[in-house]
């Protein structure tokens, strides 16, 4: 015999449940949000994500009949990235479209000439020529060159205020 006295037992404990949990998953979803802005803003600025030219390209062929001589090789998360010249910084940056979960590595060159990536979508030959900045975003499925980037002898982007002495 049950002891409840013939009331019915409400279940509004359980609905408040529900409404907490998904008020957390929202609040957890928009927090991953406003972070990945966060980042992608900074990243921005610092110059390592942008929209800029592309590097010409050349082939093998070219590069090694030109370049090779000379290289100067840098691995970084298990890509080499070979140049002729000047100075190299990379950092990983959050891939778009993943939130912050997946990251790849792009790198900042000074004054390359030429430069030279080995990374998991194969190889691949860029020439942006000496005296231009360039920055390399090696991708799991394609490596991009850009003329763009922050840089430089006298300016190091992940140090704020970085100037020439």
């Amino acid at each position: 015999m049950p002891l409840d006295f013939g009331q019915t037992r409400k279940h509004g404990h359980l609905r408040g449940l529900g409404w907490a949990l998904l008020l957390g998953v929202v609040l957890i979803g928009v927090l991953l949000v406003f972070n990945w802005r966060g980042h992608r803003a900074q990243e921005r600025s610092e110059g390592w994500v942008g929209a800029a030219p592309a590097c010409p390209r050349i082939s093998e062929a070219a590069y090694r009949a030109h370049y090779a001589g000379g290289e100067r090789i840098t691995v970084y998360n298990g890509v080499a990235l070979a140049r002729q010249f000047g100075h190299v910084m990379c950092k990983d940056v959050d891939t778009e479209g993943a939130f912050g979960f997946v990251t790849h590595p792009v790198c900042q060159f000074t004054s390359p000439t030429a430069i030279r990536v080995a990374g998991p979508s194969g190889m691949a030959y860029f020439e942006p020529g000496s005296g231009h900045v360039a920055t390399v975003s090696v991708e799991r499925r394609r490596t991009v060159c850009q003329l763009r980037g922050e840089f430089t002898l006298f300016k190091d982007p992940t140090q704020l205020g970085s100037v020439a002495p």
